[in-house]
């Protein structure tokens, strides 16, 4: 504790040094940095005057700074630094202190307590600036550190070894090519992990470049765990400043790969000769002055000589006149170019005739310098009479195609039209170029693009064939119905490479046809008004009566084929108003679960004379299943779409009809044993087609999917299941809300 006795005033410092002690002397006099603290303020109680020149404070203000002025430590850590040094004794440390300039400077410091000749107790700090030499340090470390990442980043092993032979410091490229860790290769000497013969070989170039002073270069082989390893090892000695040796560093360069690369280009060298004189084509080389530097047998016989009068010869000693000049000028190309040259040229070696075709490629070292051409020659003299005979069986097939009676087009294998003979171009009144890609299809009338379209997409995505009769336009704007065969095509590899189609006017049967469809309409409209007064008579007779029981059973009978042979004879008229496109259907709610009992009673006989079995599942077991459309269309449908199914079933089996609903849809599949014939599928639903039947008209289906259309609906064909045959006929619903909350059941018709 100070008390106002020992209390020293600023200035007063001076006078309470020990009087007369050699301390005294030494402080004043001294040109080392000396200075004063109080440990209990961190002031600075005094210094010398090195101390003031040295941190630059007057010698009247060294008394008024504090130590935090001059230490770079914080105030705390300047108080914790005080109390030890005042209690631990004598102490070196270092510290860096900030001048009266701002400059920092590196200090070591000895620091030990004393006491004046007040009794008052401080602490005495000799200075020594270190800036120099830490930073001569730093540098140090830096250049080591550097050396240190180039040594470890180095792909070349590096090492050092003393003049007795021990290594002292390696890096890690090195360690992997003795493959030791760096640990276990320090401090030990080469004959320690090296193979005899490669100590050996290091110990002699050791003492020679250090004998010769210079650069001491070999190669060497060692031998590893994983196979030989080939080295390049430069070695220089390591003398100090007096010309005494301190040891050799080496640098050792893998060269595994580039002696596995010399070996293998040896290999390959070997192989391509070989291959060269046992290829069939013919091969010649030849440098940037036209000499033959290599060639194979195949050649010698193109040219008719033997090998001995062609190696080392230029090429104006084998060919003259247009050959020479041909060869000539397609290596000079190929040279220029660098780019693969091809022609083919006729030789006539002893009355002999080949013709060759040849690729000439120049050849190239790394820096791209032409060293010679390669030509390679193939002997295309029968392929050469195989086109010539090729080309003209092409013109005669295209004299055939433009002189044919029908259009003939080709398409790629994507459908697009790559060809069309004149006679489709007058078909349609379209030129190539309009009939090209996909635009031949806008040929066709818009009322058959549709199906054609469905068609001609299932065919390239399957590679099926088309078979169609369609109508398209011509120049006049008019339309050409045509019969429309498409196949597709193969080439020599029986790969698949397009389509073949044929388009044959068949203009004067539709008219036939037409004019019979006339006669059919006004032959059923004349046999409605005999019908007419046949019915007209039965009612008579019943009003004339009374009949008896026989009687009346005939008339009711007579009366019920009369309706329904009208109901045919309409419905026939209404059929060819459909195909028309006029005919209006009257749409209203129609309950297809009776209309399925009404054809019972026609069905019974095909269905009981069978053993068949009509199953009825229905998503309204108890109430009607209701659908818009026409009753006597309905029944129509049914009619034909299960005596169908009636005729195809084997015996013995069932046929099972599901109405369902499919919100806004009423979808109704007619499910029968037995598979429609793969030759007909594709035209199930075509006008005459039929298959197995026979008196069959065809007309059936043809008939039902009209009806079905006519109503808003569709109707197809699903034959995926094996062994079983599925009609999806879909007709808009007359409550779907209502019958979207019913739970499917099956229903059993009675049979």
């Amino acid at each position: 504790m100070k008390t106002p006795e020992n209390e020293l005033q600023p200035g007063d410092w001076a006078r309470d040094l020990p009087d007369g002690s050699v301390f005294r002397a030494a402080f004043e006099s001294s040109r080392a940095v000396m200075f004063l603290i109080d440990p209990d303020t961190a002031r600075v109680i005094g210094a010398n005057q090195a101390a003031c020149e040295f941190y630059g404070y007057h010698p009247d203000e060294v008394d008024k700074v504090h130590a935090s002025a001059v230490s770079l430590l914080s105030s705390e850590r300047i108080r914790e630094l005080m109390h030890s040094l005042n209690s631990g004794g004598a102490t070196r440390f270092a510290s860096r202190h900030r001048l009266k300039s701002g400059q920092v400077r590196d200090m070591e410091l000895d620091a030990s307590p004393i006491t004046l000749r007040s009794g008052r107790s401080c602490l005495f700090f000799i200075g020594y600036d270190v800036t120099m030499r830490k930073q001569a340090e730093r540098s140090l470390r830096h250049s080591e550190g550097i050396l240190r990442a180039i040594l470890a980043s180095a792909g070349d092993g590096i090492g050092y070894k003393d003049a007795e032979g021990v290594y002292r410091e390696v890096n890690p490229a090195f360690c992997r090519m003795v493959g030791l860790p760096c640990e276990e290769v320090l401090g030990r000497r080469g004959d320690d992990f090296f193979d005899r013969r490669a100590a050996a070989q290091h110990v002699r170039m050791d003492r020679r470049t250090v004998d010769e002073r210079s650069l001491v270069s070999y190669e060497l082989t060692q031998e590893t765990p994983s196979g030989p390893r080939y080295l390049s090892v430069l070695k220089s000695p390591v003398f100090d400043a007096m010309g005494e040796n301190l040891g050799v560093v080496s640098v050792s360069h893998d060269i595994t790969e580039r002696r596995n690369a010399e070996a293998a280009l040896a290999k390959s060298e070997g192989l391509l000769r070989a291959m060269l004189q046992s290829a069939q084509d013919s091969i010649f080389i030849t440098d940037v002055n036209d000499i033959l530097r290599e060639l194979n047998h195949a050649f010698c016989t193109h040219v008719g000589r033997p090998r001995e009068d062609l190696l080392g010869h230029p090429l104006s000693d084998v060919f003259t006149g247009e050959e020479l000049r041909i060869q000539l000028s397609t290596s000079a190309l190929a040279r220029k170019t660098r780019e693969p040259v091809s022609f083919a040229q006729r030789m006539q070696p002893a009355d002999q005739e080949y013709w060759i075709s040849v690729v000439k490629t120049a050849v190239l070292d790394p820096e791209g310098n032409c060293l010679g051409v390669v030509g390679m020659g193939r002997d295309i003299t029968a392929q050469r009479a195989m086109e010539l005979a090729l080309r003209q069986s092409e013109r005669r097939l295209a004299g055939l195609i433009r002189q044919a009676p029908v259009g003939v087009f080709e398409t790629d294998s994507k459908g697009m039209l790559v060809f069309a003979n004149e006679r489709m171009q007058r078909q349609t009144g379209r030129t190539l170029e309009a009939l090209s890609g996909n635009r031949w299809l806008e040929s066709i009338v818009r009322a058959d693009r549709e199906d054609f379209l469905a068609q001609w997409r299932k065919a390239l995505e399957q590679k099926l064939e088309v078979d169609r009769e369609v109508r398209i336009l011509d120049a006049r704007g008019q339309s050409l119905w045509v019969s429309c065969r498409i196949r597709p095509m193969t080439d020599a590899a029986n790969r698949f490479s397009g389509y073949l189609g044929v388009l044959s006017d068949i203009s004067d049967r539709k008219k036939a046809e037409a004019m019979r469809e006339d006669v059919e309409s006004v032959v059923r409209h004349d046999l409605k008004s005999p019908l007419g007064s046949m019915q007209n008579a039965m009612e008579l007779l019943e009003i004339l009566g009374p009949l008896n029981q026989d009687q009346s059973q005939v008339l009711h009978e007579v009366r019920t084929l009369t309706k329904r042979m009208q109901g045919l004879i309409t419905l026939s008229l209404d059929l060819h108003a459909m195909e028309a496109g006029v005919f209006k259907p009257v749409l209203e709610a129609v309950d297809l679960c009776d209309v399925v009992e009404t054809q019972r009673a026609e069905l019974r006989p095909l269905v009981e004379g069978k053993g068949l079995r009509i199953t009825l599942v229905s998503d309204c077991p108890e109430e009607p299943f209701h659908v818009l459309g026409e009753r006597r269309l309905l029944d129509a449908v049914f009619s034909n779409l299960l005596k169908n199914a009636a005729e195809a079933s084997p015996e013995g089996e069932e046929i099972i009809v599901r109405l369902g609903l499919e919100d806004p849809l009423a979808e109704i599949c007619i499910r029968n044993s037995g598979e429609v014939p793969a030759a007909v599928r594709d035209r199930f639903f075509e006008k005459y087609a039929t298959s197995g039947k026979t008196h069959g008209t065809g007309l059936g289906t043809y008939s039902a999917r009209l009806m079905v259309r006519t109503m808003g609906g569709t109707l197809s064909l699903h034959t995926e299941e094996p062994g079983h045959t599925s009609l999806i006929l879909r007709l808009p619903a007359a409550s779907p809300k209502k019958m979207s909350l019913l739970v499917p059941s099956p229903r059993i018709l009675p049979t």
